[in-house]
């Protein structure tokens, strides 16, 4: 057994030999290694030494000597290499972890690094909450290096300052603000003496923004991010929002205040709210005023994109003042002749800076939708307007076409409707006649009101005169001087069915206008270009989506149509025919009814009324072998209802459009008084159509409210 053994000593890229004996202690040996180094502290002295195949081993007390002895005996080795190190020195060599978090670095008397962690917080999870990334993390790194370029001019660097200013806490003002430079400095610069500033300067080559210079070290304490900040202005809310309100038109400023209070961290008033939503609204729509000069441009252009488009505008000569004007697209009124000769009037109130209406034509396709004919867009709903409108709408119609008007009874809309079209029918909508009949009756009992309307509503659908005459009776009988009065100027060839002049294909009402009007509820608030041009491209798509939706059906009769017929089969298939000869057929439906096919009428009036055959009709045709669609009307056949979607409306780029018009095409807008008050956004019930008051549980008072919703004080 080898009672002696050489170590090679390394340190500090110096070697030495020392020969160390069995039973020597540890202490010893660090004392004969501090004699060779100076510089070495008998407390700080760290060795190991390797083995081939195996891990560095420590070597630190009499037990770790003893180990060595062991381990050189059993490899046959005389000697043996030990590194040395200065612990005080080489701390970072090797670490000790001890705990969860990381608090303090210490070292230990055996000169590692000993890092201390504390343990984990548990207090935050009694009262936990969902971490929120902030859509204003990445503003802090808007403003980076001096040379750093910004595109956009002036603006886009006063945006990126402003946002950076708010996510780093910074107050500063603007020491220059033109085109070509913009300075900001810190609001403090004065009393506290902090450098923190950015200067920009444009590029005349390109002008492009430049930042020439800055200090970013805020000396003015900490900086903290707050809810409220100068910063946040209605510009910002402007570059926030923009995208909403292009999606969005009737951007409403209290969904704004709650947006970027949620997704920026934000506070702002509903006053910078709906600054910022209409200057968002002037940046996409473009201004209200400009938008009338840009109309003349968008005329010419719409016209030479779509051929046999109708659009005149009108304006005052002398005072270069926009008055009306009339829009009908070719591929609309080509698609028209393809649907049923009925038109529904009405008018809308726009919703923009100078206020208007809006007077529209609407038609109806073979599967019971809407059909866009035209409109114009006129100062208010008067005579001269609607006469004007209808004069337009008779040059754009086909010839020879018996067309029939269903309206409400604005007044002047029926005198202009009887001066440019006498020989058409026009309906008059029930809707609006049960609302003025109910308001006709008022103070009256509500029972008496609602038997009164049913009684004037079955006159309405009497299919014949005598049916119409006994109701009639009834009417006036149990109706009194009240509903006299009511009717004294209702012609009956207006609103009933049994006088009526004209095929109305059974529609009683005006719901088709009420339902386009409703459809372009939120391009009513735009700009006049904007809103022409938004409505043109909602017709545009809706043309094509119904064009697609269409190659789809494998019917001969449109899907809405063909579910009539199968209810109508589905009703009479237990009624007994009987066939009288030459076409007719008697239809023991209880009661009877006769079924001439031939001539394609019923004694029950509803295949005249409508042009759609009726249950009757339908078991006659079951039980006698014939396809029922030879029977249907043309206007239902999905063939035609292609025909009628097959025209296109084309696009109108305005990549081309001026950004100034020139001198001749100037128009200036209509002049209006705005009314007092705030502006009116919701639609003003007509006369008569009152909203049904209820009974509150919670103060017992008649009223729109209920007990959820009741605000009065008890």
């Amino acid at each position: 057994m080898a009672s002696e053994l050489i170590m090679m000593c390394r340190h500090a890229d110096k070697f030495a030999a020392i020969r160390i004996t069995r039973g020597q202690d540890f202490g010893t040996l660090v004392q004969k290694i501090c004699e060779r180094w100076s510089d070495l502290d008998p407390e700080s002295v760290i060795m190991n030494y390797p083995l081939v195949g195996e891990e560095d081993m420590i070597l630190d007390n009499d037990d770790d000597m003893v180990t060595m002895f062991g381990l050189a005996q059993s490899r046959g080795l005389e000697d043996i290499m030990v590194n040395v190190k200065d612990g005080a020195k080489d701390f970072t060599n090797d670490t000790i972890e001890v705990g969860n978090k990381k608090s303090d670095i210490a070292s230990s008397s055996k000169g590692k690094q000993v890092i201390v962690y504390e343990d984990e917080d548990v207090i935050p999870q009694f009262c936990s909450h969902k971490k929120v990334k902030l859509l204003t993390s990445d503003w802090s790194e808007g403003i980076t290096t001096v040379g750093q370029i910004f595109e956009g001019g002036a603006l886009e660097f006063k945006s990126v300052l402003r946002k950076y200013a708010i996510e780093r806490g910074c107050e500063y003002a603007l020491a220059k603000n033109d085109k070509v430079r913009v300075t900001a400095q810190c609001k403090y610069r004065a009393d506290k003496g902090c450098m923190w500033h950015v200067h920009a300067r444009i590029c005349p080559g390109n002008e492009y923004f430049y930042i020439k210079g800055m200090d970013l070290v805020h000396i003015c304490g900490v900086a903290v991010r707050t809810l409220n900040n100068p910063h946040a202005t209605a510009k910002l809310v402007t570059n926030l929002v923009g995208d909403d309100v292009r999606a969005k038109h009737q951007t409403r400023p209290v969904d704004v205040v709650k947006v970027i209070k949620k997704n920026y961290g934000l506070n702002i008033s509903y006053h910078q709210a709906w600054w910022g939503i209409e200057k968002a609204r002037g940046q996409v729509f473009g201004d209200y005023v400009k938008s009338f000069s840009s109309l003349k441009w968008y005329i010419g252009a719409a016209k030479s994109s779509n051929p046999g488009s109708h659009i005149e505008l009108e304006s005052d000569d002398e005072t270069k003042r926009f008055k009306r004007v009339f829009v009908a697209f070719g591929a609309c009124l080509n698609g028209f002749n393809h649907c049923r000769p009925l038109i529904f009037l009405d008018a809308a109130h726009l919703k923009g800076r100078y206020r208007g209406t809006i007077l529209g034509a609407t038609g109806k396709n073979g599967n019971q939708g809407i059909y866009p004919i035209c409109f114009a867009v006129v100062d208010s709903e008067t005579y001269e307007n609607w006469r004007w409108f209808l004069e337009h709408l008779r040059l754009v119609l086909a010839p020879g076409r018996n067309i029939t008007f269903i309206s409400d009874r604005h007044m002047g809309l029926l005198m202009a409707r009887r001066d440019i079209f006498p020989e058409s029918g026009h309906g008059y909508c029930l809707l609006h006649l049960k609302r003025n009949l109910r308001d006709h009756l008022k103070g009256t009992t509500r029972a008496h009101r609602e038997r009164m309307v049913s009684l004037f509503v079955r006159c309405a659908y009497a299919p014949t005169r005598e049916i119409f005459h006994q109701t009639m009776s009834s009417l006036v009988s149990f109706g009194g001087y009240r509903v006299n009065e009511f009717l004294t100027n209702l012609h009956y060839e207006n609103w009933s069915n049994a006088f009526f002049r004209g095929q109305r294909y059974g529609e009683m009402t005006s719901n088709v206008a009420e339902s386009f009007n409703s459809w372009i509820e939120e391009e009513r608030h735009l700009p006049i270009t904007t809103l022409v041009d938004a409505l043109r491209l909602k017709i545009m798509n809706m043309l094509s989506e119904r064009r697609d939706e269409s190659r789809k059906w494998v019917g001969k009769v449109c899907p809405e149509m063909d579910k009539r017929l199968r209810a109508s089969f589905n009703e009479s298939r237990t009624w007994v025919v009987s066939a009288a000869g030459d076409g007719v057929y008697e239809v023991h439906s209880f009661p009877n009814v006769t079924v001439d096919i031939n001539r394609r009428i019923c004694s029950c009036q509803s295949w005249q009324l409508t042009g759609f055959p009726c249950a009757h009709s339908v078991v006659v045709l079951a039980s006698c072998g014939k396809d029922i669609t030879d029977y249907v009307d043309p206007y239902y056949f999905t063939q035609t209802f292609c025909a009628a979607y097959s025209y296109s409306i084309q696009p109108i780029p305005t990549v081309w459009m001026p950004e100034r018009p020139i001198e001749e095409d100037f128009l200036l807008p209509p002049l209006c008084k705005k009314p007092p008050g705030r502006p009116r956004n919701k639609r003003i019930p007509s006369r008569g159509e009152n909203v049904s008051l209820i009974r509150c549980g919670r103060c017992h008072k008649m009223g729109k409210h209920n007990r959820k919703s009741c605000k009065e004080a008890m």
